[in-house]
């Protein structure tokens, strides 16, 4: 072959070359746009005329309650079950001293348990001590102050907020013990109490937020629910915007808190109290419908 074939062979197989790399870049590039735009926005955020936050919970199926294999379970966990949820907005932070001060001024409602304990009551910790008639009468005021419709959450909308997209995990953040490496992922009794920074309750959004961009699902305060309490709940409940029995001696209790162990802050983990009955370790958020 002559020199000038040869040079031409070379810079032929140099140009194929070229035009292979450029090929993958651009198919690379575009997959690259294409996962960008596939990625789920964050959850729309909103807050009302008192500066509380809500995060929008997209409606659809959530599969809820625990497996037998979960370690930590509870007997009234199961059987775990989808269900389909209406989207409802949820506060992103559990109600803090601060605005459950503006509705006791407002209205006049007697202080709750734990409102003088200077461990408990500085204003963005979450509010303590109160009933769940309590906090049905902070969310009928709010509703009726906001021209907007407040309540407790069932324990279905509960549960499905608390999980943060994720399906079939344990915790809001996942599989990940909540002290796994020495960073703490929730206010709860790692024993000592204060082994994770806080001896009492801690400021509100003192932790990472869940995917949904909620704080503190797991631990601070068990939250009160709308339901009645039953252990077999499940068994019997609907499958569309399930809401518990229809009566009941207890309200369910959800979130573990700042006075339990880790076992509770599992996202299916149910307690329950009587709803004139209250604890230093007790507090609440609430939810509002999606207007149609």
């Amino acid at each position: 072959m002559s020199d000038s074939h040869l040079q031409d062979s070379m810079i032929a197989q140099r140009l194929f070359l070229c035009l292979i790399i450029c090929f993958c870049l651009s198919t690379w590039l575009a997959s690259g746009r294409l996962a960008l735009a596939a990625s789920p926005p964050p959850a729309p955020t909103c807050h009302n005329i008192l500066g509380i936050q809500l995060r929008l919970i997209p409606g659809g199926p959530y599969l809820l309650g625990s497996p037998p294999e979960e370690s930590g379970r509870y007997w009234d966990e199961g059987p775990q079950h989808w269900v389909n949820l209406s989207p409802f907005y949820i506060t992103a932070t559990e109600i803090t001293n601060a605005q459950y001060g503006e509705f006791l001024a407002a209205t006049g409602h007697p202080e709750p348990l734990y409102w003088l304990d200077r461990n408990l009551n500085a204003p963005n910790q979450p509010v303590v001590g109160v009933t769940w008639h309590d906090a049905t009468a902070f969310a009928k005021w709010l509703s009726r102050i906001t021209q907007e419709e407040y309540m407790l959450p069932t324990e279905a909308q509960w549960e499905a907020a608390a999980r943060g997209g994720l399906v079939g995990q344990p915790f809001p953040w996942g599989s990940t013990p909540p002290e796994q490496g020495g960073r703490f992922r929730a206010s709860f009794n790692p024993n000592p109490y204060d082994k994770d920074g806080f001896r009492y309750t801690a400021p509100v959004a003192s932790f990472p937020p869940n995917g949904f961009g909620l704080y503190d699902m797991a631990g601070n305060v068990a939250e009160w629910c709308e339901d009645w309490y039953h252990s077999s709940s499940y068994t019997k409940s609907r499958k569309e915007n399930p809401a518990g029995p229809a009566s009941g001696t207890s309200r369910v209790l959800r979130g573990g808190s700042w006075y339990g162990r880790a076992r509770e802050l599992r996202c299916a983990a149910r307690q329950s109290f009587r709803p004139s009955q209250t604890d230093g370790f007790i507090g609440f958020r609430l939810v509002r419908p999606v207007s149609p």
